[in-house]
Parts: C-alpha cells; sequence; structure tokens
C-alpha cells in the first residue's frame, strides 16, 4: 500500500489537477471573502439606519464570535472542489490511458481505489487548509482595515478549522468513489455537479426530514466537529454526520472496485 500511495503522490505532483484545482480555490476564496464583507455592509450588529460607525453604535464589519466564525468559514462552499479532486484522480486515469500502468503496480484494483482514497484524502485537507490560510489572511486584512482585529479572527481557528478539514477530506473520498463508479471522466463532473448544484437542493425543498440524510446535510453536521452545532438545527452529531458522509464516499469506492474487478481494462 505505501508504493501505491507513493505512486499516486507521484502522479498527483506531475499533473495539473491539484495545482489548477488550488488556484481555483484561491479565487473563489477571494469572491467569498468579497461576497461576505458585502452582503454584510451593516455589520451584523444590527438593522435600522446607523452612521459610518455601524447601526446603533455597533462596528461596521464583523465582530461578534459568529461572525468571525462565519467569516473564517466562507470557504467552506469549496468542498465542491475537493468533490472533484476526488473525481479526477480516477477519471484522469481512464481519460489519459494511464490506469493500465497504474494497475500493474497496484494489480489489486481494491487497492488501486484504496491508494486513491488516502490521497485523495489527503490532498482534500490540504485544500481546506489552503482556502482557511486565504481567508485569514484575505479576511483578515480587510477586517484590519475596516477595523476589525485580526487577533479576534485567528482566535476562531481552532472553532472552524478542525470541521472545514474533516468535511474536505471526506467530500475528496465521495469524489473517488463517485469516479470509480462512473470511470468517464466528463459524466462523473456533470452527475457531482448536477447533483449538489441542483438535484439535490430540489429534494430537499420537497422533503425537509431528508436533509440530515443527504451528503450536504452530512457535511454540514460533520463540520461543527468543535461546536456541537447540529443536534440543534435538525442535523445529526457532528460525528454522525461524519460517519454518514464516509459511507457514502466508501460505499461508491467498494461500488467502484467491484466494477472495475468485472471489466477488462487494456
Amino acid at each position: 500500500m505505501i508504493a501505491i500511495i507513493r505512486s499516486e503522490w507521484l502522479k498527483m505532483r506531475t499533473t495539473a489537477v491539484p495545482w489548477v484545482l488550488a488556484g481555483i480555490a484561491l479565487i473563489i476564496n477571494g469572491l467569498l471573502i468579497l461576497v461576505y464583507f458585502v452582503g454584510h455592509g451593516d455589520g451584523g450588529g444590527g438593522g435600522g439606519n446607523g452612521g459610518g460607525n455601524g447601526s446603533f453604535g455597533y462596528p461596521n464589519y464583523p465582530h461578534t464570535t459568529q461572525q468571525l466564525r462565519n467569516l473564517l468559514g466562507s470557504g467552506f462552499a469549496g468542498y465542491i472542489l475537493a468533490l472533484l479532486l476526488g473525481v479526477l484522480c480516477v477519471t484522469t486515469e481512464f481519460r489519459h490511458k494511464t490506469v493500465t500502468t497504474s494497475l500493474l503496480v497496484a494489480p489489486r484494483r481494491p487497492q488501486f481505489i484504496g491508494g486513491k482514497l488516502i490521497t485523495s484524502a489527503i490532498l482534500g485537507a490540504g485544500l481546506a487548509v489552503l482556502m482557511l490560510v486565504g481567508t485569514l489572511l484575505g479576511g483578515g486584512l480587510t477586517l484590519s482595515v475596516q477595523g476589525g482585529s485580526f487577533s479576534d479572527l485567528l482566535r476562531q481557528v481552532p472553532a472552524v478549522a478542525p470541521g472545514m478539514i474533516l468535511v474536505f477530506a471526506l467530500f475528496a473520498i465521495l469524489g473517488v468513489g463517485v469516479g470509480a463508479v462512473l470511470t468517464n471522466q466528463v459524466a462523473a463532473i456533470i452527475v457531482s455537479l448536477g447533483w449538489f448544484i441542483i438535484l439535490e437542493g430540489i429534494l430537499v425543498s420537497l422533503f425537509h426530514s431528508l436533509e440530515k440524510w443527504l451528503p450536504t446535510g452530512a457535511a454540514a453536521a460533520a463540520s461543527n466537529l468543535t461546536r456541537g452545532m447540529g443536534s440543534r438545527f435538525g442535523l445529526f452529531n457532528w460525528w454522525e454526520g461524519a460517519l454518514l458522509m464516509l459511507g457514502y464516499g466508501l460505499f461508491f469506492a467498494a461500488l467502484g472496485s467491484v466494477i472495475l474487478n468485472q471489466r477488462d481494462i487494456s
């Protein structure tokens, strides 16, 4: 397994996939920070018509604990990039016909998928760290310019970072599972984006009780790793959400392994 993981690391370092996704993540992160500050132009400190210093004396920038945590976690929507990272980790092999060579290193299909699960989980966690650092620097700088405290934002890292890193790793695992089942890169990307951007929202709007059982609801619960807020909002506790997310990923990965075992790859 160690040799397989080393092989996966070599592939990821020498292909454009992780670097392109990292660049996109930083661009999206900057836009999300901008949207957050524009959307909280009144400081989130209350309604009404206040002066330049905020409404009814509240500062005109994120300042409460929850506002600062929301700012730091504004890149959470980037989980879709972690999902695509996992999808591309598998489907790129089939698209560029390198899967045959890879299976010479890992002739057992479950080991082949297992190596990708571990590598993608680590890379997904790294993507979360990248977005957190980007938010901390970009959001912290903007906050300081507006008169806020960078140190106050920094103090929210232990509350936000563990859950976000966990969720990104779990979405990368899920992406590997989806990629292993579909193998066709275009189809896997369309299905992944279609589910999380369109279909899941429709299902939640029609059947509210389904939300906590769906991947996004499970991820929202898992993101509260250090805050324990899941059950108060009708979601699972963080560890239940994490196990559900992991279950989704491993189920699709196992199904993909079975399909690959029955597939003739030449």
